[in-house]
This record gives C-alpha cells, structure tokens and sequence, in this order.
C-alpha cells in the first residue's frame, strides 16, 4: 500500500510518499517512492505498549477518526552485531490504513511520565 506522508518523518524530511509492505504480524517495511530508502518497523503492539494521546493538529493531518483505522510502528534498526540493533520507541510511526496518510510523532517523555529516562538516555 502507498501512504502519503502528512508529517515528516526523521531523515526522510523531502520523501513524499512511502510504499508500506507487511513482512509477518510484526515486522513491515516502508520504502520511499522518490529515494528508495528503507525504513524496518516493528509492530506497535510486539512489545509492551506505551500509552499516548495524538494532539489534535497531528490528528486532522492524518484525517483520524477512529483508532481502528491506525497501525502504529517502531523504526527498528538491525545492526550484524544484534546487541547493536535498536529502536526508537519515543517516536512512532503513525499510520492511517483509511484515509492512506502517516506521519511520525515525537512523544514527550515528561508527558509520559517517564522524565528519569532522560538521566539513563545517551546524549549525541
């Protein structure tokens, strides 16, 4: 399927549109139409999940109405060395299967309840 991206996502700032291809129940991939890049995700629900409301600006970008209609992922980066591997889990990619439209949200750890985790995350 073939998604219009309504709010950018990080590193792919310029990409258009992204082509979402389903691997198994938790692992998809988005490939940008225009630079052919990869992005590998993970389904939202494979780990534990985090608990958010969409700001409501977010929301009309991505024509929500129902949250039946979203899949959310994780970009998840596999490195050779898997204990390289990671996740970024603070920063979701949102998808509306209804309305075609997604876009990545940046959740605020403070909002989250999680601020402490700002002590333990590496700082670049």
């Amino acid at each position: 399927m073939i998604f219009e991206v309504v709010v950018p996502i990080d590193g792919c700032e310029e990409e258009k549109e992204f082509k979402l291809t389903k691997m198994d129940d938790f692992f998809s991939v988005i490939t940008g139409l225009q630079s052919e890049v990869s992005l590998k995700l993970m389904s939202f629900g494979a780990l534990k999940t985090i608990a958010f409301e969409l700001p409501e600006d977010f929301k009309k970008r991505l024509e929500i109405e129902k949250i039946e209609d979203l899949s959310i992922f994780y970009i998840f980066v596999l490195q050779p060395q898997v204990s390289d591997s990671s996740m970024n889990i603070f920063s979701p990619i949102i998808v509306n299967n209804k309305s075609k439209k997604m876009g990545q949200i940046h959740l605020d750890l403070e909002e989250l309840g999680l601020e402490s985790l700002n002590d333990i995350l590496p700082k670049f």
